[in-house]
């Protein structure tokens, strides 16, 4: 068989995304540390998934691409799509109001590392730590098949608080949506 189009859709993408964000959680968390009281600072994302597990190690990060939608009107050589990710963080602690504070800075770290990254970061190779990725980097897009056109957020939702159990505290959610335009031969 030959196959029309290269295409390989959001995999490559998540790896990449999950790389930027441990690159560079930590300059945006510096940002808002600077603002937030003594003994309050938000601490780095201690893991990483790619589907929604039970978390065990806290504050935790998923990363889900949605759906890919595509263009119908394209050119007939290109996959012209849009890639919707849901980013979802898990946070714990026993005070609503700061749980509250905390939702509305992580959001805001997350929004400023996805909107501040260079599109050209997604053609080259980054270090990732997880799991699924042993040899510690990520597997860059082929700028000769895919193009990144765009990366927008598209919605915070500060998520539900909930009660983890009786003696463990709270938990709450909070997620970022955005959308990666592309096309791909």
């Amino acid at each position: 068989m030959n196959t029309r189009y290269q295409a390989q859709f959001a995999k490559p993408l998540v790896n990449q995304l999950i790389a930027i964000l441990q690159r560079d959680q930590q300059a945006a968390l510096d940002i808002l540390n600077a603002t937030r009281p003594p003994g309050r600072e938000l601490k780095p994302f201690t893991a990483f998934h790619k589907e929604v597990v039970t978390v065990q190690n806290w504050p935790a990060m998923v990363l889900v691409p949605q759906e890919i939608s595509f263009d119908a009107n394209s050119d007939a050589d290109l996959r012209t799509q849009s890639v919707r990710f849901i980013c979802a963080m898990a946070m714990t602690g026993i005070d609503p109001e700061w749980l509250a504070e905390d939702a509305m800075d992580y959001l805001r770290a997350v929004d400023i590392v996805l909107t501040s990254a260079p599109l050209g970061d997604f053609y080259s190779s980054l270090a990732i730590n997880h799991r699924t990725v042993p040899d510690g980097q990520t597997t860059p897009l082929d700028p000769s098949v895919s193009r990144v056109l765009d990366l927008r957020v598209t919605r915070h939702d500060l998520g539900a608080l909930v009660a983890r159990s009786r003696s463990a505290g709270l938990a709450r959610g909070p997620q970022i949506e955005f959308v990666v335009e592309m096309e791909e031969r």
